[in-house]
């Protein structure tokens, strides 16, 4: 016990609690702001410090290091968590929703069937994918009967029930650091809506990441936010400072809250990180908010159902 204690509860204890620590001050360091995306993490390296030090005869530094550890990771995702305990979907069903699907394929067609099966089952309005192939994207524009959208690349692709108005194209901006993105304009029962898919690079790219966010906002700023809805795979967490601050700058609200889509494809499928966003402007109210099935992909699909 007392070698488990010193080579593996206090390095764990040491490391859980100076990351935690380190990523606060990624308000003020975009480097130490990729430490925040980890807080899950650091929690349970702090949970297994504390716990273990109930078993030890020398307990204080690792119960200290522990609970430094979690009430550092703590203070990064509470006001997430009490988001997402507040959140409350509609009362009463409204007489046209609108359902998205945001789903990250992984570039993958393992149990391409399954994934058919499932999205035919769900009938979705507006369905953003991520990272699919052509197989995929084809199998859903023929067997669902969707209008396929892509951006400069099929690295996005939105299918929707019916044609678009318009589908924009953007460049990825300035040195083709951008995100890939596609921008479909759509009309409902309720009149015009935009839905724009996207996808991040990962947040330890830093320099690509930080240009993945303003590229979005130069495409968000002459889009009608009230009734627009951005979804993809932001590969950012939502207590990371970079997402806090383009949550308040994106002029929407984040309607997933709290819910981690990835890994799906981990031990028992559990997920820890939640890094696939669906966002609405305050012309659409939040009917429910779900995480689909694992679907072969590393990433769980999120459902969205909107009203106005």
């Amino acid at each position: 016990m007392r070698f488990v204690l010193r080579g593996v509860v206090l390095p764990l204890g040491v490391a859980s609690a100076a990351a935690a620590v380190a990523a606060h001050l990624g308000r003020f360091s975009e480097h130490l702001d990729v430490l925040t995306h980890f807080a899950p993490v650091y929690l349970l390296g702090g949970l297994i410090s504390v716990t273990a030090a109930l078993f030890a005869h020398r307990r204080l530094a690792p119960a200290v290091l522990g609970a430094t550890a979690i009430a550092a990771s703590l203070a990064l995702m509470a006001p997430e968590l009490i988001a997402a305990t507040r959140t409350r979907p509609a009362t009463t069903p409204p007489k046209h929703t609108l359902k998205v699907i945001q789903f990250n394929a992984a570039k993958d067609s393992q149990g391409l069937e399954a994934r058919l099966a499932w999205l035919q089952r769900e009938d979705p309005d507006v369905l953003v994918v991520e990272d699919s192939r052509p197989v995929f994207q084809t199998e859903i524009a023929q067997r669902l009967g969707r209008y396929m959208s892509c951006g400069m690349t099929c690295e996005v692709a939105v299918f929707t029930r019916t044609a678009p108005l318009r589908i924009e194209s953007p460049r990825r901006g300035r040195m083709g650091l951008g995100p890939a993105v596609a921008i479909v304009h759509m009309t409902g029962p309720g009149g015009p809506y935009t839905v724009v898919g996207t996808h991040y690079v990962w947040p330890t790219d830093i320099k690509v990441h930080r240009e993945n966010g303003a590229r979005m906002l130069q495409l968000l700023s002459p889009l009608d936010r009230k009734h627009t809805i951005v979804a993809g795979d932001f590969n950012s967490t939502p207590w990371s400072f970079a997402r806090r601050a383009q949550d308040a700058a994106f002029g929407l609200e984040r309607r997933t809250r709290g819910l981690p889509t990835w890994p799906a494809n981990g031990p028992g499928g559990l997920a820890f990180l939640p890094i696939d966003h669906v966002y609405a402007g305050a012309g659409w109210r939040t009917v429910s908010i779900a995480r689909g099935p694992r679907l072969g992909s590393d990433h769980y699909p999120v459902i969205a159902v909107l009203a106005r």
